[in-house]
């Protein structure tokens, strides 16, 4: 029995997205954790952060893969870099290759953060500035992948 392709296409679009979803929704609730007025503990919200950073990695990886396959879905149907989406495009692999470049750094505080004896209210503050970075950035992209989805 031979997988229709379509099927499998929206197989892979439907990972990515969900990929894509878990990543900047764990993003948006570490900061939404960071930034409360009431405020959770630091090591709350650092424990929360810990986790997420191995979702994020999972994540990554799975949009990686997955965006591939949906560029290898599409094949020579793309536009070139030289029309407006295809301009769009690789200002998206470009925004996504510096959020997995500036994420290692986060993820390397993150992990620092988690070594060092007791957290403070410092420490919140610099979840709060590397998580709103993150959700600014994954915000970015989404717009940039809607935009080439309807463009």
């Amino acid at each position: 029995m031979e997988l229709d392709p379509h099927v499998l296409h929206v197989a892979i679009r439907w990972v990515h997205v969900a990929a894509m979803a878990t990543a900047f929704g764990g993003a948006i609730t570490v900061l939404a954790l960071a930034t409360r007025p009431a405020g959770d503990p630091a090591s709350a919200v650092l424990s929360v952060a810990i986790r997420y950073e191995w979702m994020f990695w999972a994540a990554a990886g799975v949009l990686v893969m997955t965006g591939i396959g949906n560029l290898a879905a599409f094949g020579a149907d793309l536009s070139g870099p030289s029309t407006p989406w295809g301009s769009t495009l690789m200002l998206k692999l470009g925004s996504v290759l510096a959020l997995v470049i500036l994420s290692l750094p986060r993820t390397l505080a993150v992990a620092r953060m988690s070594q060092a004896a007791g957290s403070t209210a410092s420490a919140v503050v610099w979840l709060r500035n590397l998580y709103g970075a993150t959700t600014a950035a994954f915000a970015v992209i989404l717009g940039l992948a809607v935009w080439l989805a309807h463009g």
